[in-house]
């Protein structure tokens, strides 16, 4: 019986370590900061999921289309992005949710913008490679 309840044990301690987030979202999401800066866009489409939204600091719901659009034409453009600190992130089975506060000086929508905000993103890790489907910024007074 012991031998079980140790092995149940080990176990979850297994399941819990297994579950923090892997290095490669990391990795996803400084590709997808750079792709931005770059205006890469056949980076971005292939990060952003089809069924992409975001919502930018000037609380307007972009979706994919919208976005490739935007940069396409010059009316989003991202200058700069810097971290204020060191990114929370929890990771659900194949869902990874990261939430930053972040510096961005740039363009959205045909508006500058040069202000820190919180930032939260919603990774999806489809077949092994990681997905953008939500992404909100939050002004930071």
């Amino acid at each position: 019986m012991r031998k079980w309840i140790a092995l149940l044990l080990f176990s979850a301690v297994a399941v819990t370590i297994s579950a923090a987030p892997p290095a490669d979202v990391h990795a996803a999401i400084r590709q997808y900061r750079e792709a931005l800066k770059s205006k890469d866009l056949a980076t971005l489409d292939a990060i952003w999921s089809d069924d992409y939204v975001f919502v930018n600091g000037h609380g307007q719901l972009r979706t994919k289309a919208d976005r490739i659009a935007d940069i396409r034409s010059g009316a989003s453009s991202i200058d700069s992005i810097t971290h204020e600190e060191a990114p929370m992130v929890k990771t659900h089975g194949k869902t990874t949710l990261v939430l930053s506060r972040v510096t961005i000086v740039g363009t959205y929508s045909g508006r500058k913008v040069a202000h820190d905000f919180r930032s939260l993103h919603v990774w999806i890790n489809e077949d092994g490679r990681w997905r953008l489907v939500f992404n909100q910024l939050t002004a930071v007074e």
